[in-house]
């Protein structure tokens, strides 16, 4: 049977390519997703999946409170914090909140993949950190990739990270649908990514877009 996944992030566009990464590797089925602390709570609830895998900082209920929460009504379900912060006290706050571990937003698809499989598997006090020496080919390399890109694509890339359509996209960068397209094709190709979700993935890990820390509860 596959691992059952609870996801929880507000940033959507990411949150789907984690889900992707995690549905490909084959061992997981990503049963539920959620925005929101308070929403997370209540999923985990209905869905009692195998692993929830949750981000700290959220709009509303923080993370922190959400997993104390459902900690509380699961004592034994594994609870990863999936989050880009990585420093000591960081990776405390979660674990004192009742985490079971803390896997960086940051690292490979494989790790990822490894380390959530490896908390459904009764695993403690994990930490997975990504280890910039062994970076994949494609989405590993965009920090080397990301000086081929011009000032447009740059930019872009910046944008694919949001919520917006290609089309609202488009029209505040005062530019053509099809010549967004075509930027979007072209910064693809440069990157060796193949959707948007990858993009989402490269933006963040690279720091194109800003991502607040955790609120201190």
């Amino acid at each position: 049977m596959p691992i059952s996944v609870l996801l929880v992030d507000d940033n959507a566009l990411f949150r789907e390519g984690i889900a992707e990464i995690l549905q490909k590797d084959g061992r997981f089925d990503v049963v539920g997703q959620a925005s929101r602390g308070d929403e997370a709570v209540v999923a985990a609830a209905r869905l009692q999946p195998n692993l929830i895998l949750i981000d700290l900082q959220m709009p509303g209920m923080t993370g922190t409170e959400a997993i104390q929460r459902m900690r509380a009504r699961d004592p034994d379900v594994p609870i990863g914090v999936l989050t880009m912060f990585e420093t000591e006290d960081h990776v405390r706050a979660s674990m004192d909140a009742g985490a079971s571990g803390y896997l960086a937003k940051d690292a490979t698809p494989a790790d990822l993949c490894e380390a959530a499989a490896a908390l459904a598997g009764g695993a403690q006090d994990l930490v997975a950190v990504p280890e910039p020496p062994n970076l994949p080919t494609g989405l590993a390399q965009s920090s080397r990739l990301l000086a081929t890109l011009s000032p447009r694509e740059l930019e872009v890339l910046r944008a694919l990270a949001s919520d917006e359509g290609n089309e609202a996209i488009a029209r505040r960068l005062g530019i053509s649908g099809k010549t967004l397209r075509n930027h979007i094709r072209s910064t693809y190709r440069k990157l060796g990514i193949y959707d948007r979700a990858q993009a989402v993935i490269v933006a963040v890990r690279e720091g194109l877009v800003e991502v607040s820390p955790p609120r201190r509860t």
